[in-house]
C-alpha cells in the first residue's frame, strides 16, 4: 500500500477528474468532508484506496437538472389548541 502526501492526494485527484487542491484538501479534513487520512507523525498521508471511495462517494448522488435548491412544502398548520 502506497501512501501520499497530501500534495500527492491533490495530484491524484486532478489525475481522475476532480479539480482539487492540496489547501481545498487541507479545509475538507478540517470540517470532516475530505476524504479519510491518517497521520504519520503531524504530516496527513492517504491511500489510494480512501482516495478513490471518496471520488465514488461524491458521484453516487443521484442526477440533477438544475443547482437551484428544492423549495420545502409548508406544513399546514392547525389553529387548534388543546383546551385548557
Amino acid at each position: 500500500m502506497k501512501y501520499l502526501t497530501r500534495k500527492e492526494a491533490a495530484a491524484y485527484l486532478r489525475k481522475h477528474g476532480l479539480a482539487c487542491g492540496h489547501l481545498r484538501l487541507s479545509h475538507l479534513a478540517m470540517t470532516g468532508e475530505g476524504p479519510q487520512f491518517r497521520y504519520w507523525g503531524r504530516f496527513p498521508i492517504y491511500t489510494e484506496d480512501d482516495l478513490d471511495a471518496w471520488i465514488r462517494a461524491r458521484l453516487d448522488g443521484a442526477p440533477t437538472r438544475t443547482t437551484r435548491p428544492r423549495r420545502r412544502r409548508e406544513q399546514p398548520t392547525s389553529d387548534l389548541s388543546p383546551p385548557t
